[in-house]
């Protein structure tokens, strides 16, 4: 699929490059009309821009009216939104026409604004009538076909009846309500002021356009489905200090011994200076590396009820973590024998203070609040 994109990409580009005659030929009327008036405005003296105009303008509207005159034979009442839809074409085209240089460009004008008035208030009718029998069909799902009728409606006609409330009733009637809570069973002592804040997750963002969550019970609202966040477990770890020791060490100079002869004289170099050798002692350190960690855990599962049944339709577990974790490195001994990664070990880190389990609980609380929503978000369409 990848590398179809840019072929994709250069056929629209080429399509979109097609002269006006091109665009003729190959009976796309309405892009020979656009590009041959662009032309014209730019040179009035392009006659054959001209001509390319009369001819795809003539053939246009041939064939629109003639569309027109089949739906109006066929006598259904759902075509009134094409045929407005052709005449708004056709007076498009003639406005176009209208406003373009007197070079030669032919067109004979006619007055469409009784067909026009006659297609809107007739397609205004229908649209509406259908979303009156779709919602007095009393089912979420029918009032999402009312909605789109009465914005159908709304369109041709703003101020047609009282089709903004119609769309607004359509909306609230074909919205899919959702009731979430979390049922604390986790029988562990908590306090309640942290348990609160643990719970308080706002699901009012994750509303969509045809679903709306509630945290909270609206009695004037049918909820559809039950989002439950059954917390069973709350867990803190002890603290806990892991410890690993070594030791480096590494030789260094100590002084020095003179070069003694056979008779146990010093020697000489050849300047008459006393020949001496270095001593080396090796100095040792002693490392050892700290690991601090302590862990708060929240576990549950994240279940789905259908609330016309009571049928439990998903449950996922979920499980959120808040670690606290601290390497540090201490030596005893001689410093010098470290080695200098060693030594920057122990100058840059130090041990740090745990952290109380209240904290921590609060923060795998923000963990697991942001996982519930992210479920809920994945989950989006198994909720109809």
């Amino acid at each position: 699929m990848k590398k179809l994109i840019p072929f994709l990409v250069i056929a629209i580009l080429l399509a979109s490059c097609k002269s006006s005659s091109k665009q003729l030929s190959t009976g796309n009327y309405d892009a020979a009309i656009k590009k041959s008036a662009k032309k014209i405005r730019k040179n009035p003296g392009k006659y054959e821009e001209v001509d390319t105009f009369n001819d795809a303008y003539r053939m246009a509207y041939d064939r629109d009216n003639t569309e027109v005159n089949r739906l109006k034979q066929e006598g259904n009442p759902a075509n009134w939104g094409k045929i407005y839809n052709l005449y708004m074409k056709m007076k498009k085209h003639q406005d176009i026409a209208a406003s373009l240089p007197p070079v030669g460009v032919n067109y004979e004008e006619r007055d469409f604004s009784g067909e026009i008035t006659t297609a809107r208030n007739n397609a205004t009718e229908y649209a509406y009538a259908k979303g009156e029998e779709h919602m007095a069909k009393n089912d979420r799902f029918e009032a999402r076909k009312a909605y789109n009728r009465y914005k159908e409606a709304q369109k041709y006609n703003p101020n047609y009846k009282d089709v903004k409330a119609k769309v607004a009733t359509a909306q609230l009637a074909g919205k899919t309500n959702v009731f979430f809570r979390i049922e604390d069973n986790t029988e562990v002592s908590v306090p309640d002021a942290m348990m609160q804040e643990i719970q308080n997750i706002n699901v009012n963002d994750l509303d969509k356009k045809w679903t709306n969550y509630d945290s909270y019970i609206d009695t004037t609202v049918l909820y559809h489905y039950s989002v439950i966040l059954n917390m069973k477990t709350i867990n803190v770890s002890p603290e806990s200090i892991a410890r690993n020791s070594s030791s480096e060490s590494r030789e260094v100079e100590d002084g020095f011994d003179y070069v003694l002869d056979a008779n146990g004289n010093v020697t000489k170099d050849s300047l008459g200076n006393d020949i001496k050798i270095p001593k080396y002692k090796t100095i040792t350190c002693k490392v050892t590396r700290f690991h601090q960690k302590k862990v708060a855990n929240i576990s549950g599962d994240l279940e789905y009820y259908e609330n016309a049944t009571d049928k439990l339709l998903k449950k996922e577990p979920i499980v959120s973590d808040a670690l606290f974790e601290n390497y540090y490195t201490m030596a005893y001994g001689n410093m010098d024998a470290l080695k200098p990664e060693t030594l920057k070990e122990v100058n840059t880190t130090k041990p740090l203070p745990f952290p109380n389990d209240e904290g921590m609980i609060l923060q795998a609380g923000e963990v697991i609040k942001k996982m519930t929503k992210d479920i809920i978000v994945q989950n989006k369409s198994f909720l109809k």
